[in-house]
């Protein structure tokens, strides 16, 4: 049974690493815009870029669930357009599947009453056909697994090619059983105590009955479960549903805190034979999944337009670096962020994405012989707040070639440093830094760029190259997640990029 013991160290090993680095998760920083003309709802976050990896987006509407996949915006922002429900309470869950992990908000059920209706559940994976050990097994061919929660329970469900669930081969004194199995692991414990709790469906008499295990130990085994309470099944259709009080499980000494750090569990569907005397065999698993038990609830509201201050600009040589503060009472992003220069719009970018507080907006633009410029922000698509501001910049005094400051960071992600290159010429040099930034836009380490020339000047640039070890002003490790660095020279801002940090 040891590919059960690997794929629940896949669960807790993802579970580890977001217990330890907190900003680190499927999905950062969720929003939601005002509601469109249309009465739609732009829904956003950060989400990591993997190969092979599809994120979607579950919503309530007044028919029930219905889902949306997201697509990138811009670099690890990815956002959806969701029919709203004005005037009520509206659910958000997310998804995202990878090769081989599902990382997902579950469905809570309310009404707590068992069984429920299979689409209260959330489906987790389809799983192969024909996957199985014994092909003269059907009913343990694992084809598709859900999960979902209440206030009092865990559900779990499989559904099997066969679209029964016998418990054992048949006739008067049967030799095999069959077994279905819903593991559940506290990510955040199961790698130290190595303690695995799973919902049984199965009946070998004497020996066995269904019910909420524990499993000690990396022995799959009759002698390695350990009955802590008891379960409920009913198969609905062609789907074995399961469920467990969730008090009796937490509150087992090995479980660990409950809620944890992530408010997640790790989840995975196996099925199994034991034919006597002793033998235990695995005959299918499905895909594992980190449940994170939560989800994104968005309160009706009256709409107020966001505000934008502090509005300025700051000319370079052959840019204009442009900067305001954007607020919005509601906690709503702005689907229009832009600057219009003679007739052009350019976007403008925030520098933190938590809209609960002002936030900072930033852009670079090419020009620099402009004589307005208009800041435009708009949290539903229709209703705009504008400031111009005018240019009394002589550009008399500056230079109209545009060098490329090749500003950029290798490796990204990183762990645990990064290099951080750009070129500058010698006269921006002497007062340049660079600036760290969280997701918030507070300030986490200056990096000062004096004394950090790698190669002799070429023409009029010189190539820079700084290692940031991913610590903060006091020398502290910082989380993962995505932090920006601004490259400025006294009070001009150059350039800015943004890295990810992984642990």
């Amino acid at each position: 049974m040891k590919k059960i013991i690997i794929s629940v160290a896949i669960i807790g090993s993802v579970g580890f690493l977001s217990a330890q680095n907190l900003e680190i998760s499927f999905w950062n920083n969720i929003r939601n815009s005002s509601y469109t003309i249309e009465s739609d709802l732009h829904i956003r976050c950060e989400t990591l870029e993997l190969p092979n990896l599809q994120t979607e987006i579950f919503y309530t509407t007044q028919a029930g669930w219905e889902s949306e996949e997201m697509q990138q915006v811009a670099g690890f922002t990815y956002g959806a357009i969701i029919p709203a429900l004005p005037g009520e309470t509206q659910y958000c869950r997310f998804k995202t599947e990878t090769d081989t992990l599902v990382g997902m908000m579950p469905a809570f059920i309310p009404d707590d009453n068992f069984p429920p209706a299979v689409e209260e559940l959330s489906y987790i994976a389809s799983d192969p056909a024909g996957d199985v050990l014994d092909p003269e097994c059907p009913n343990l061919d694992i084809t598709g697994n859900y999960f979902g929660y209440s206030d009092s329970r865990f559900y779990g469900a499989l559904t099997s090619d066969s679209g029964d669930f016998p418990l054992d081969c048949g006739g008067m004194f049967p030799v095999s059983f069959y077994f279905y199995v819903t593991c559940i692991v506290n990510p955040e414990t199961v790698l130290i105590d190595s303690v695995v709790y799973a919902m049984i469906y199965a009946d070998v008499p004497v020996l066995l009955s269904p019910g909420l295990y524990k499993i000690t130990g990396t022995e799959f085994s009759l002698e390695t479960f350990e009955l802590i309470g008891s379960i409920e099944t009913q198969v609905i259709d062609t789907v074995l549903v399961m469920a467990c009080d969730i008090e009796t499980l937490v509150n087992d000494e090995f479980f660990g805190d409950w809620p944890n750090v992530t408010n997640s569990l790790g989840v995975e569907m196996i099925t199994a034979k034991y034919t006597l005397p002793t033998e235990f065999l695995l005959m299918d698993f499905s895909k594992p999944s980190l449940q994170n038990i939560d989800q994104y609830a968005i309160e009706p509201f009256t709409n107020v337009l966001p505000e934008i201050s502090n509005t300025g600009c700051s000319v370079g040589i052959g840019f204009t670096a442009f900067n305001c503060t954007y607020y919005d009472q509601n906690g709503h992003f702005p689907i229009t962020a832009e600057i219009e220069i003679e007739s052009i719009t350019y976007p403008i970018l925030p520098t933190s994405f938590d809209y609960s507080e002002p936030v900072g907006f930033f852009t670079e633009i090419p020009v620099t012989n402009w004589e307005f410029a208009t800041f435009r922000f708009s949290d539903n698509g229709y209703e705009f707040v504008e400031e111009t501001i005018e240019n009394n910049t002589d550009t008399n005094d500056l230079q109209y070639s545009v060098p490329d400051f090749q500003l950029s960071n290798y490796p990204n992600p990183f762990n645990p440093s990064t290099t951080i290159s750009f070129l500058l010429t010698a006269k921006d040099a002497k007062d340049a830094k660079l600036t760290i930034y969280n997701l918030k836009g507070q300030k986490v380490k200056i990096l000062e760029c004096n004394n950090h020339v790698i190669a002799e000047a070429t023409e009029s640039l010189s190539h820079y190259s700084i290692i940031w070890n991913g610590t903060d002003d006091n020398n502290q490790p910082v989380s993962s997640g995505i932090y920006f660095y601004k490259l400025s020279s006294g009070d001009k801002i150059i350039a800015t990029k943004k890295c990810l940090l992984l642990k």
